[in-house]
């Protein structure tokens, strides 16, 4: 999974950092940003249910390999969109793929981990596959500068759907499934809608209420990052002022953080507990965030991103490790479902609301809000979340 995903990242991280400025430059708006993510979190809903479900009956490996083919391809089709409106068709393909696949995606990492080192084997995949890619947006800024964004994306474009069939492949061929205790799938499909409400009702009522709180808060922070996180590329380049290599650069130096940080962070997570690590994130977050719309020029605002990545990386994998110690393993394809629905959703909504107050209202008003939302959520986590007294395997 580690060199799979790495490979990916290779060309993905070519693409993402820049994604808000190819729609722009596809005759898109700021708002069209967030209504195209918003579209894919609406559409993804149906697919990651049944995505979850079929995780935890039919297992996670074909799931995995075959979905990751089917998001390969659209990779290609973004290459050749000749305007931003064939974005919201491609957009509903990838959210169906992606959809069915996350679950088992989830599970799959979640299943090859264990209770002592699980903040560390979390934290492993969240730097190892970034790590390939490390160059990427800063060669793809210097790309955008000399031909332009268009032609250069559409050549990144192509390059992530040869790295992403190469990966697709590697999934197929060496991936082993982690799921032994499964089940038959129902051929009789008014069958199957009733076993999937049935096991999602038997997962609500397994899961203890410390997670559902945390899933909770962690919803204030999934919106908060939604209304600003397309939109850093542009207020970057359109207010700040920098060039797609800058961006590059900020990208980069971000990346070089969080691959630094986040082994040790995990180290220490595993060792003294989830929640400090947990908290000192959140409350970093939104200085990152302030310091970020405050920035004059290319140091600062580099200065501002490394401080959020820092933060991130103090908090992130001891964050998915406590969703995890929390889950029982027969029930996490669809707790990862009925998560994945939730985030999806309030990440369109958040990129809609921000977009739109990015476009009519004010570039700067968007981050100040997020700071604010960000605020709230830290202080209810001080005060509500606790650390686990069991971990499950």
């Amino acid at each position: 999974m580690l060199l799979s995903s790495g490979l990916w990242n290779i060309a993905g991280a070519m693409t993402w950092p820049f994604y808000a400025l190819y729609v722009l430059e596809l005759g898109g708006r700021h708002a069209d940003i967030g209504f195209i993510s918003a579209l894919g979190a609406v559409t993804r809903i149906v697919p990651t249910l049944f995505g979850g479900y079929l995780a935890d009956a039919l297992g996670r490996k074909k799931i995995l390999y075959s979905m990751s083919f089917l998001l390969a391809a659209t990779e290609l089709l973004l290459a050749f969109a000749p305007d931003h409106r064939w974005l919201y068709l491609i957009v509903v393909v990838e959210a169906l793929a992606g959809g069915l696949r996350d679950p088992s995606f989830m599970s799959i990492i979640a299943d090859s981990t264990n209770p002592d080192n699980r903040a560390l084997s979390m934290s492993l995949f969240q730097v190892v596959p970034p790590l390939f890619g490390l160059l990427s947006p800063f060669a793809m800024g210097l790309l955008m500068d000399s031909r332009g964004v268009v032609v250069a994306m559409r050549y990144a474009y192509m390059f992530t759907f040869l790295m992403a069939t190469v990966a697709s492949f590697l999934r197929y061929r060496y991936i082993e499934e982690t799921l032994t205790t499964g089940k038959e799938v129902q051929k009789d499909p008014r069958v199957t809608v009733k076993e999937i409400f049935r096991g999602f009702r038997e997962t609500f009522r397994a899961l203890p209420a410390q997670l559902w709180l945390f899933l909770w808060i962690d919803f204030i922070f999934t919106f908060a990052w939604a209304v600003t996180e397309p939109y850093f590329v542009t207020y970057a380049t359109e207010v700040t002022m920098l060039t797609g290599a800058q961006w590059g650069l900020v990208a980069m130096g971000a990346t070089l953080i969080r691959t630094t940080v986040k082994p040790m962070s995990a180290l220490a997570s595993d060792r003294y507990g989830r929640i400090r690590f947990i908290l000192v994130c959140m409350f970093l977050w939104p200085a990152g965030f302030l310091l970020f719309v405050n920035s004059a020029g290319f140091q600062a605002l580099l200065i501002a991103r490394i401080l959020i990545a820092f933060a991130g990386s103090l908090g992130d994998p001891a964050w998915e490790a406590l969703f995890v110690d929390y889950q029982p393993k027969e029930h996490r394809g669809r707790f990862s479902a009925i998560a994945s629905v939730s985030w999806s959703l309030i990440w369109g909504a958040g990129n809609v609301v921000g977009g739109l107050i990015y476009q009519d209202v004010s570039k700067r008003m968007i981050f100040d809000l997020s700071a604010g939302l960000l605020i709230i959520g830290a202080i209810i986590a001080l005060i509500k979340i606790r650390e686990p007294g069991h971990r499950e395997t």
